[in-house]
């Protein structure tokens, strides 16, 4: 069995790398920082994708210049039309925040869904979860919901984690509540419980398990603890 928890890990951190050389190269290097902006902004210019989407993430941050959303949406709009997937993903974010442009929730959802489709991008298919699970920019459609939570979940998602549980949890994914699968999505999520937390208090698996457990029997509970172990050594989870 491949180690695809590690996979995720590895993936995930070296996207974090090389979003910060990106702007690293184009930002920090040593030398006069205004020249090289400039230089920055005239690859930009030239087409360079890029450093497209490294002054859209500039302007969007405010790092070496003054933050102007409408210059990080601009940038970042070019960037995600010449198939770069994390300006695609950003363009979403910006968009159904209304960051600086016009809020607009279909928009942000395509936007979503093409970085989806063009790379294996587990932040963008949680957002597309998130929207069909509130009716948002899209008919609300908690089958295809459910769908993309349990596929961020197995890439180790830490709030799909915890929302597949609920959705058992309340019989959202198949119209029939299931506890036991519910204690298996909550306990799974245990581990990123400060990390979820620091991103909503809401998604709280911790409390979840205490408001789930007391309406379980101890056999649900056993089968529940079961789960967890199969899927832990199935997938080659570190937390086993």
């Amino acid at each position: 069995m491949k180690r695809k928890y590690l996979r995720i890990l590895i993936a995930s951190v070296l996207s974090v790398i090389s979003l910060v050389l990106v702007l690293w190269l184009f930002l920090y290097v040593p030398g006069d920082e205004s020249a090289e902006i400039e230089n920055m902004q005239k690859r930009a210019e030239a087409g360079h994708m890029n450093s497209r989407f490294a002054l859209g993430e500039a302007y969007r941050l405010g790092q070496g210049m003054d933050k102007d959303m409408v210059q990080a949406y601009h940038w970042h709009k070019k960037a995600a039309l010449q198939g770069h997937t994390g300006s695609q993903y950003t363009l979403g974010q910006i968009l159904e925040q209304g960051d600086g442009v016009r809020q607009s929730l279909a928009q942000a959802f395509e936007w979503y869904s093409l970085a989806a489709k063009m790379s294996d991008n587990p932040e963008a298919e949680f957002a597309m979860a998130l929207m069909y699970f509130r009716g948002l920019g899209v008919t609300q459609d908690f089958a295809e919901a459910f769908d993309l939570f349990e596929k961020t979940a197995f890439k180790g998602h830490l709030i799909a984690q915890h929302l597949l549980g609920a959705m058992f949890e309340q019989g959202w994914s198949t119209g029939k509540k299931d506890f036991v699968e519910a204690y298996k999505w909550y306990t799974l999520a245990l581990p990123g419980r400060d990390a979820a937390m620091a991103l909503d208090p809401l998604y709280d698996p911790r409390q979840a398990l205490d408001r789930l457990m007391p309406r379980m029997t101890k056999f649900q509970i056993r089968r529940g603890e079961q789960a967890v172990q199969d899927w832990r050594l199935e997938h080659d989870d570190p937390f086993k």
